[in-house]
């Protein structure tokens, strides 16, 4: 994205809100990657959840002599990543913003990318989305495909764009990292929620209620994976349930939509049983009953 120096004081601001929790390993690289944007208008935010390790006076170091304008938060007890996200959203400036662990890597160019999309385009979009190369600890890209290559995705055309509500029902296809977001739209609908065991695609199914969202063919995130990270210690099935609870908090709204959350439900139960497996080869012939399943997580969730 060409910027004239001229322009810059134009251009919207953009918040970064870096999150570490004992990342001393990694964080320096997160921040430098933030410094080398190529976008010029972004301010950052730290926030460090009651780190263990080193990583506070590696911080309260890298800030040093930093130009970028950077607000710092040292949580005195361990929250959850919930309660900190809420809390950085609150002191930021910027018309979009996103969040980022101490241990992933921005590509310089992702910032200006995604701006350049919002630029492009009307008010009611409010998430830009990116692919990202997988890393290991060691910062070594792993021999497995991007997130958009696991699903046969080459060209921009073929990435979900618009009202994508449904296609997140069936498939969470955006990694949290890669997004660039309506810091104002965020706020309307409360910030993040503080229950939620996955933060990033409750806030993305809200969102996509009424806005819309755009993809581009670009892998602007290197996405590091430990033994640690949840894609790697917790299992499929665990995951799965974890969205469904997401999902039941939708059911009602729409026919459509909750055909989908039965058909997740069936995804996840067809394995327990000959008689899930014979359902599902029914193609949702049940979808009441189903549906009321599905609901009572609801009240699993908040007895």
């Amino acid at each position: 994205m060409a910027i004239d120096e001229k322009m810059i004081k134009e251009l919207p601001l953009v918040t970064l809100l870096a999150i570490s929790f004992n990342h001393e390993k990694f964080l320096i690289q997160t921040l430098d990657s933030i410094l080398a944007q190529d976008y010029p208008n972004i301010e950052l935010i730290i926030i460090d959840a009651a780190s263990s390790d080193s990583s506070v006076s590696l911080i309260k170091s890298w800030v040093g002599g930093k130009k970028l304008p950077i607000q710092t938060i040292f949580q005195g007890v361990t929250k959850p990543i919930t309660q900190n996200a809420n809390e950085g959203l609150a002191l930021a400036s910027g018309k979009y913003f996103q969040i980022i662990s101490c241990d992933d890597i921005l590509e310089p160019s992702k910032i200006s990318k995604q701006v350049e999309v919002f630029l492009t385009s009307d008010d009611s979009l409010a998430v830009v989305y990116c692919d990202a190369i997988k890393i290991d600890e060691n910062g070594v890209s792993l021999k497995e495909p991007s997130f958009f290559e696991e699903r046969a995705w080459q060209t921009e055309s073929q990435l979900p764009s618009g009202c994508i509500f449904s296609m997140l029902l069936q498939d969470y296809f955006i990694v949290a990292p890669t997004v660039l977001v309506d810091t104002h739209k965020v706020r309307n609908l409360g910030g993040y929620n503080p229950n939620s065991m996955m933060e990033d695609l409750d806030i993305f199914l809200r969102l996509s209620q009424n806005f819309s969202f755009k993809g581009i063919n670009f892998k602007g995130v290197r996405y590091r994976i430990l033994q640690t990270s949840l894609i790697r210690s917790t299992s499929v099935r665990k995951r799965q349930m974890n969205r469904l609870m997401i999902y039941s908090k939708f059911i009602g709204q729409k026919g459509e939509w909750d055909r989908f959350i039965a058909h997740q439900y069936l995804l996840i139960r067809k394995s327990d049983s000959i008689i899930f497996r014979f359902i599902f080869n029914l193609n949702r012939l049940l979808i009441k009953v189903l549906l009321k399943k599905v609901a009572q997580l609801k009240e699993i969730e908040h007895p």
